[in-house]
């Protein structure tokens, strides 16, 4: 209970008790003048108490700010329609010495006889942004890591992928080759076999350039994409692994789902380490439960789906616990960094990665979610 000696105390002692804040304060009328500072102020802008008091508050601040300080103060005046007022948002501050910098301003109004005065708290939020920087950095290294083992996992697939068209240009070759050395060359069946020759060709570029495309992507770019798109394309990825192997996938997408606002090779990457992970499982019991696996998709409420069921081993209790944790791995020559690297992806975006066993009895479905629209932006 505060009693009238300790309200006593507090108001002679209001600026000392200011003083001694970590974060700066500001007070301004309703005109934008500032009427008091305290000492993390002065330290956080490097300018003195007798430059700032009386002053307008704008000068603190960059554009646009600067320009529509004003009319903030105005509207929730007018309209006690609050935009900053009673909120609080990061925004940008400028120095004495013009050093832009990141800010968390709350602002509070304070009513007197003499009017609506206002203050405002700032925190300084260079070392924050620094920090989640260096940590966004941190988990797309993490990422491309993860790109480069799949792709290592995947060697062989990849190898037989490309062999097959560098086979089929070998033979059209050879074959086009040997009618020309015809004295009565059929130039229409060369021509054809030209043609079908360029196809393969194509087609082995394009597998190389997706590769390329999903091994060197660097930084986060985010977008708006169709989550079913990025499956199809996915597929041209994930199937040679499957035909390798003798699964077969099968692809269940709901049609018409909201566009996702996210990094699409990403997401990818996260959806191809399901389906290996899921081919695994499958072949650590040589698929007596079958040879399906099904990637799907879906709406949960707000967030768009992302599932791949498969008939393998399932998780037992055993592993359940650290199942997305570093280095943590059921297989023989795994790093355990998949499941983490792919958990780190969702929470970047705002989703979430998790499992269930199949209710039959039969492997695991794990699953990704989303938010659908622009809600991640």
């Amino acid at each position: 209970m505060i009693t009238a000696d300790n309200q006593q105390w507090l108001r002679d002692n209001a600026l000392k008790v200011l003083d001694s804040v970590v974060d700066a304060i500001i007070t301004i009328n309703a005109q934008g003048i500032i009427q008091s500072v305290n000492e993390a102020t002065l330290g956080l802008f490097g300018y003195t108490s007798a430059e700032l008091v009386g002053q307008p508050v704008t000068q603190l601040m960059p554009e646009p700010y600067r320009n529509q300080h004003q009319s903030y103060i105005e509207n929730f005046l007018t309209t006690r329609q609050a935009k900053i007022i009673g909120i609080g948002r990061e925004l940008s501050a400028i120095t004495r010495d013009g050093h832009v910098f990141p800010i968390y301003l709350a602002v509070n109004e304070i009513k007197t006889d003499q009017g609506s005065y206002f203050a405002g708290i700032i925190r300084d939020l260079t070392e924050q942004k620094a920090n989640q920087q260096a940590l966004l950095e941190q988990r797309e290294r993490l990422a491309q890591v993860g790109r480069l083992s799949t792709m290592g996992e995947m060697t062989a697939s990849i190898a037989h992928e490309i062999n097959q068209p560098l086979t089929a240009i070998a033979a059209y070759a050879q074959a086009c080759m040997k009618l020309l050395e015809k004295d009565d060359a059929d130039l229409a069946r060369v021509a054809d076999g030209l043609r079908k020759l360029n196809a393969q060709s194509l087609r082995a570029g394009a597998v190389i350039e997706r590769i390329q495309r999903f091994v060197r992507h660097e930084g986060s770019q985010k977008e708006m994409v169709d989550v079913n798109e990025l499956m199809r394309d996915l597929l041209h990825l994930a199937a040679a692994d499957a035909r390798l192997h003798s699964v077969e996938l099968n692809f269940e997408l709901q049609p018409d789902l909201p566009a996702l606002y996210c990094d699409p090779v990403q997401i990818q990457q996260v959806a191809l380490n399901l389906i290996r992970n899921a081919i695994d499982a499958m072949l650590e019991v040589d698929c007596v439960h079958g040879r399906d696996i099904v990637v799907s998709t879906r709406m949960v409420g707000t967030q768009a789906e992302v599932a791949v069921k498969d008939l393998g081993t399932g998780v037992s209790e055993e592993n359940e616990p650290m199942l997305f944790s570093p280095f943590h791995t059921t297989k023989a020559e795994g790093m355990g960094m998949g499941l983490s690297i792919c958990r780190s992806i969702m929470l970047e975006h705002g989703g979430d990665l998790s499992f269930v066993n199949n209710e039959e009895g039969h492997g695991s479905t794990f699953y990704f979610r989303l938010p659908a629209g622009e809600d991640n932006e």
